[in-house]
């Protein structure tokens, strides 16, 4: 199966607009997972993660795709959640 996304397509705007729920869903799948395992609670930190960062306009549509070709999660989203996660204990 090919690839048929490209970023390139995307005018200007689109790729300044905040990143969609779905590039959300699809990066949290895609760094919450582990070998064959899926660590669910990653999951839903992150996807909650970037999309409230998006919501704010915060996160773009560009940034998210950027952000698929990164082995790991940078290190400000996981700070912005280990923040959340202190302040909310």
């Amino acid at each position: 199966m090919e690839n048929t996304f490209d970023i390139n397509s995307f005018d200007k705007e689109q790729l300044g607009s905040p990143a969609t729920f779905k590039q959300c869903r699809a990066l949290s799948y895609k760094f919450a997972k582990t070998g064959d395992k899926m660590n669910w609670k990653v999951h839903k930190q992150v996807q909650g993660c970037l999309y409230g960062l998006a919501k704010e306009n915060k996160f773009s549509f560009k940034q998210a795709n950027d952000l698929f070709s990164k082995k790991t999660l940078p290190k400000k989203y996981k700070d912005a959640i280990a923040l959340y996660l202190t302040e909310n204990s």
